[in-house]
């Protein structure tokens, strides 16, 4: 998504990496799970392609992951779980591993679909995602989940909605959207970067035009939409806590969008946690030492989305 104006061979090449990597990251995270999903299955139950919004005539579905053990007195904790895929690709069944890891520590989580550009152009996206917060306190009774614990946990494009999710402070039919806590792992938070703004009107050889494909166009185009999708825009000292985990060596989404998101955060006195992972990239490594690092992270925001 990010590139540089004059973009080398090795750039090139690194982006390339880091997209195959990201890819692979998400494809053997829910092979393991699939491959453990028998051992688990007394542990968590699994409801699948339930449509909780219908949107320009798109039927939009989440998948409803829970507990087996008997719900706490306010009901189940909810995580609203959210792909990557640079808005474009990917789909709900890519956060499955999130679905049976925490259901398995007694909280439900809902891995929600959304979506994509550039069929549909943004905000469609964080649309859906509020329908999906909405749909989980409206149905909070049926299916036994606590409408006052919702929180959000998102990758890439995903951490992007997430984090919207906590930041803003607003209603889809009436029902308020903004969650609790939010997790977001290596989540763009300024679109309006100049890197940014520069690979949509030069996008890198051979990788689509991410960004214009779900804004609809060029910064200087609408530069009011690229602000409203850009959680930075939206901080203020009433934001839901963030947990941010990033790599320091991302090419997809440079480190700096964590760190000025997190300075942005401080500067207005909101509650904000920032873990870097040294070497990482965008998502997965081949290296055990920084593979090490990213899983105590992702222990350390779990123990974060769980209430006390």
């Amino acid at each position: 998504m990010g590139a540089p104006e004059k973009m080398s061979l090795r750039v090139t090449a690194q982006l390339w990496w880091e997209i195959t990597a990201a890819g692979f990251w998400v494809t053997l995270l829910n092979r393991l799970w699939r491959i453990a999903q028998s051992r688990t299955a007394k542990k968590v139950r699994v409801y699948q392609d339930i449509v909780f919004a219908r949107q320009e005539g798109v039927v939009v579905r989440l998948d409803l992951y829970l507990p087996s053990s008997p719900p706490p007195p306010d009901g189940y904790p909810v995580v609203i779980a959210l792909h990557g895929g640079a808005w474009c690709t990917g789909n709900k069944r890519d956060m499955s591993w999130v679905g049976y890891l925490l259901a398995q520590r007694g909280v439900a989580v809902v891995c929600a679909g959304y979506r994509l550009a550039p069929a549909f152009r943004y905000p469609a996206q964080w649309h859906d995602c509020q329908a999906a917060v909405a749909w989980v306190r409206q149905s909070a009774e049926e299916w036994q989940l606590n409408p006052h614990w919702v929180t959000a946990l998102g990758v890439s494009s995903g951490g992007h909605l997430a984090l919207l999710l906590g930041l803003r402070e607003e209603q889809w039919n009436g029902i308020p959207t903004k969650v609790e806590r939010v997790v977001a792992i290596f989540p763009p938070t300024d679109l309006t970067a100049p890197y940014y703004q520069q690979a949509a009107l030069n996008p890198p050889p051979l990788v689509p035009n991410y960004l214009r494909d779900f804004l609809g166009g060029t910064y200087e185009e609408m530069p009011e939409r690229w602000r409203d999708a850009s959680p930075i825009y939206h901080v203020h000292p009433n934001a839901a806590p963030c947990f941010i985990i990033h790599g320091t060596r991302d090419s997809l989404v440079p480190v700096d969008q964590a760190k000025r998101f997190v300075e942005a955060m401080q500067r207005v006195g909101a509650k904000v946690t920032l873990v870097l992972i040294d070497g990482l990239g965008h998502g997965y490594s081949l290296r055990p030492r920084i593979m090490s690092q990213l899983h105590t992270a992702l222990d350390e925001a779990i123990r974060f989305l769980t209430p006390k």
